[in-house]
């Protein structure tokens, strides 16, 4: 059997090329698999994607992947020998929007630092 992290690399491989090659679904968008996280039973894999374009183009291949889960399971299981393929969730990876955000505020907190007067008596932290 092999260990859950070898598995979720070879599903993710596999989704991104099925869904790329073979998903043949006008509201699917250029879409990326980032990672697949297994559950510890192998019962649940939960799919990240990103989408470029436009934010609602998110929603739409939501709703695309969903209805391709089945196709997706079926090969899934097929092609990686699976006796049980594992049930296909899907989920908006909003890491790099998360990053950027974080960024942002970083680096408005360095501005007011570097608007503020500087106190002689007081220590810089």
């Amino acid at each position: 059997m092999l260990r859950p992290e070898k598995l979720e690399d070879q599903i993710q491989f596999l989704l991104s090329t099925l869904i790329q090659r073979e998903v043949r679904d006008p509201e699917l968008g250029f879409l990326t698999v980032t990672a697949v996280r297994l559950t510890g039973d192998r019962g649940i894999a939960k799919v990240y994607f990103t989408v470029l374009g436009e934010p609602d183009q998110v929603e739409k291949s939501s709703r695309a992947l969903d209805r391709a889960t089945g196709f997706l399971r079926t090969q899934l299981a097929q092609r990686l020998k699976l006796k049980k393929a594992p049930e296909l969730r899907f989920y908006p990876d909003n890491t790099l929007e998360e990053g950027n955000r974080m960024e942002a505020i970083l680096h408005e907190l360095e501005q007011e630092r570097a608007a503020r007067p500087v106190d002689p008596e007081t220590p810089e932290a």
